[in-house]
């Protein structure tokens, strides 16, 4: 009887010290999804990622074509079915999509249009054109840029630029410019097989050209005024990205060295992908992302790695049954391009106040931060004893971002109070700057936390409580809140979860030991 009551004293030990470690892995940010049977997860190291959901194209399936966003454990937390009138041969030459700011979804169907989704899959905008492929951007000024390549001729427009209206405002020929040797015979799924296109911050706008291995920067009078061969580096590029460094990420399909990032100036490679031999079956590289922690989100056709800038892989989603394929070439690309979409909440913690206050005159606020990713502190004291606010929003720090990596320097703001004897509660809110990935330069997911301290203000330094509450939301730039969660219904879950386990092992016990 002794011996049984030490195990029952010691399955509730456990399953106590088990919810503890359970539920806060339930209480990460990043959205629960629903198990899908095509995808699995491999390599995954999450101290070591850039916390997300990712975005993509997936068209493994023929007559299922969709866009995926699934979370780091390959859970599936939404979709779109291409609906049949959308579902054309046309989908496997390049499904762009991208996260809006407004939180919808825009996507380019080749040979069809352009798209926006909201998340309930309705259409709210679409520009019908069968010469689109490969690329669309939405501006920040509301207009939608667009690539054509596929198949495209000496008298087409490579580049469009179109109103929210549907009106062409700007376009960009490459006749113009590249009519003479050594490209004008070249021929390959089109003259120039235009496949990317970005408009760079100084308004200028960044051109690819798979079949001329060629970049360039055109300004928006249609002059080019950069380029960049990429011959000495592999055959047809795909996706180049401008790093804020002033470097250049881009990738190339068919060869073992899968993306780089070169340095424009010293044409030497900085950093590179590279596949064994034996693993060039794998797919095609399509798509490279750098994200905010330097980590790099590779798109192979087939599955989608997440590399540490040493290279090592800390994520890994594959679909099933196309871990080697290489004989259908359709199914090398069965992913086309992605990008990861951030959950990660700014880092920040309460020093000061927490332990007690010496003096009602000045009250010291410290905050401790991490700066990756952090856009700005700001906090506000409640007084619960006069109820009422006793200050208004104050800026703790606030960073400057050229964009969602290179820091431009921060402004401190005000870390001292003067209050009256009383109760009070610090608020500390943190924002995230937000960048998306695949356009380093416009905000798409913002995150704001908000930290909680009950405090005492005496003349006698009474010991003050310690944090008491934690709130997370998730705003999009146009500031709307997608999802939101607090600490304090956490911890009245753990309490009634842990009350129900306790209670359940006790009636196991019981009925095994009458």
């Amino acid at each position: 009887m002794k011996q049984n009551r030490c195990n029952f004293h010691l399955i509730i030990l456990l399953s106590i010290i088990g919810l503890f470690i359970v539920v806060p892995v339930c209480a990460v940010g990043v959205p629960a999804g629903t198990p899908d049977p095509d995808f699995y997860v491999t390599n995954y190291q999450p101290e070591k990622v850039w916390l997300g959901t990712t975005l993509f194209a997936d068209y493994h399936t023929r007559g299922k074509e969709r866009i995926v966003e699934v979370n780091m454990q390959g859970e599936v937390v939404w979709e779109y079915v291409l609906p049949a009138n959308l579902n054309t041969d046309t989908v496997a030459l390049g499904l762009d999509v991208e996260l809006l700011p407004n939180n919808n979804i825009l996507f380019l169907l080749p040979r069809h249009g352009v798209y926006e989704i909201n998340r309930q899959g309705t259409i709210v905008w679409a520009f019908l054109d069968n010469k689109v492929s490969h690329d669309a951007d939405r501006l920040p000024n509301g207009n939608t840029l667009i690539s054509w390549g596929r198949d495209d001729s000496k008298d087409d427009a490579q580049v469009k630029e179109v109103s929210p209206a549907g009106n062409v405002v700007w376009s960009w020929y490459a006749k113009d410019h590249f009519n003479k040797a050594p490209y004008d015979s070249i021929y390959n799924e089109g003259w120039t097989h235009a496949n990317a296109v970005t408009r760079l911050p100084n308004g200028n706008t960044l051109i690819n050209f798979r079949n001329f291995n060629l970049t360039v920067e055109v300004d928006p009078s249609g002059a080019v005024v950069w380029q960049y061969d990429w011959s000495s580096f592999g055959i047809k590029p795909h996706e180049p990205e401008i790093l804020p460094n002033g470097n250049i990420l881009v990738c190339f399909p068919p060869i073992s060295v899968r993306a780089v990032e070169v340095n424009p100036k010293t044409n030497k490679i900085i950093w590179k992908y590279k596949i064994d031999k034996s693993q060039t079956h794998i797919g095609q590289t399509r798509d490279a992302d750098r994200l905010p922690n330097g980590n790099t989100l590779i798109n192979n056709g087939i599955n989608l790695v997440e590399l540490t800038p040493a290279g090592e892989i800390v994520w890994q989603l594959n679909i099933k049954g196309l871990e080697q394929t290489s004989s259908d070439e359709s199914l090398r690309v069965a992913l086309y391009k992605s990008e990861r979409i951030g959950y990660m909440d700014p880092q920040f913690s309460i020093t000061s106040p927490q332990q007690g206050m010496c003096s009602p005159k000045e009250t010291d606020i410290s905050i401790q931060y991490s700066d990756v990713d952090l856009n700005r502190i700001w906090y506000r004291i409640y007084d619960r004893t006069g109820n009422k606010w006793a200050t208004d929003n104050i800026t703790y720090v606030s960073n400057n971002w050229k964009n969602a990596i290179t820091f431009a320097g921060k402004e401190t703001g005000q870390n001292k109070v003067t209050l009256e004897n009383g109760d009070y509660i610090l608020h500390v809110w943190a924002s995230s700057n937000g960048g998306g990935d695949e356009n380093l330069y416009v905000p798409v997911k913002v995150i704001t936390v908000e930290k909680t301290v009950d405090f005492k203000v005496t003349s006698d330094c009474v010991i003050t409580k310690a944090i008491s509450s934690t709130s997370v939301s998730t705003t999009s730039s146009a500031g709307i809140t997608t999802a939101q969660s607090t600490s304090a219904p956490l911890h009245w879950a753990i309490v009634l979860s842990g009350i129900i386990i306790v209670g359940f092992v006790a009636t196991v016990w019981k009925k095994q030991n009458p």
